[in-house]
């Protein structure tokens, strides 16, 4: 079978990509970097036609002056072309906060959107894949641990919340695009456990000889300044911080209990040994530390 893969070479992509090719199957991959800008209606329009299925996403841009809006504009090109093409199967990778309003949902809100532009059409099987938070969200604090040995963040540092590896995700996102029965619309993937900011930080620590590491939480000012300091633009930081100010005011993500179906393999340890250790090391070196 043939396969839209939206966002191909990022860190879910590529595995539902790599996923379905293992499994015999062809892909058209859609990314910036492959020459497929969301801008080019009638080539996205080519990539979907006579497709079997598709994954989508609404990538972060990271410099976009208005986050939501270039999320509303990304949106409505991927749905223009999946209404053209009358794709059968489409898998759309959302975050568990997209059940919330529009004023909590922060960094989930282009997917939230997205959700709500796919349920006015007609799809004949779709489903909205609501994943934890991405550990690789954690390769931010690479700077400061080679700096300071410490990672700061405005996310509460004792407060356990679900994370999940990436690759666990293209992995799932592909099994639902090939299998017999897709299943519920909303599914749920929680990762292999709860982690605090604190614990996760400790852990990754460990993986690079920083036994003492610890996690420092920001005020959300504070980390907002960092961000764009990173090079965020100041619309995809406020968006984090309203993210970041909702986990910590306990409101809830998930709406499913963990269960065997929404756990995920992949550990934190497993991690930070196979992916966030090799990458703090090239920085280092990088940088001549």
């Amino acid at each position: 079978m043939t396969f839209v893969v939206v966002g191909a070479t990022g860190s879910v992509g590529r595995v539902v990509a790599s996923t379905l090719e293992s499994l015999g199957h062809q892909v058209r991959p859609v990314a910036r970097g492959l020459g497929m800008p969301f801008e080019r209606r009638e080539k996205l329009n080519a990539a979907f036609s006579g497709a079997h299925g598709a994954y989508l996403m609404i990538p972060f841009d990271f410099g976009a002056p208005d986050l939501h809006r270039r999320e509303a504009e990304i949106g409505d090109a991927l749905a223009q072309a999946v209404a053209a093409s009358g794709v059968p199967r489409v898998v759309l990778l959302s975050g568990l906060s997209a059940h919330l309003s529009e004023e909590t949902v922060g960094s989930a809100k282009g997917a939230a959107m997205m959700e709500q532009r796919l349920n006015a059409m007609s799809i004949g099987e779709l489903v909205h894949l609501r994943a934890a938070f991405f550990m690789e969200n954690l390769l931010q604090g690479i700077p400061q641990m080679a700096q300071t040995g410490n990672f700061r963040w405005a996310f509460s540092g004792r407060k356990p919340m679900p994370m999940i590896a990436a690759r666990d995700i293209g992995v799932r996102a592909a099994e639902i695009l090939v299998t017999a029965e897709v299943g519920p619309r909303v599914q749920e993937l929680h990762g292999p456990r709860d982690y605090s900011m604190a614990e996760a930080v400790s852990i990754l620590g460990a993986s690079v000889g920083l036994p003492n590491a610890r996690y420092f939480q920001l005020s959300y000012e504070e980390g907002r300044a960092g961000m764009i300091g990173a090079g965020a633009s100041p619309s995809l930081a406020d968006a984090v911080m309203v993210t970041a100010r909702g986990f910590n005011e306990g409101r809830v993500w998930a709406r499913e209990t963990r269960s065997p179906r929404n756990t995920t393999e992949t550990t934190l340890e497993t991690f930070a040994a196979e992916t966030f250790a090799p990458a703090y090391r090239a920085a280092v070196e990088k940088s001549g530390q």
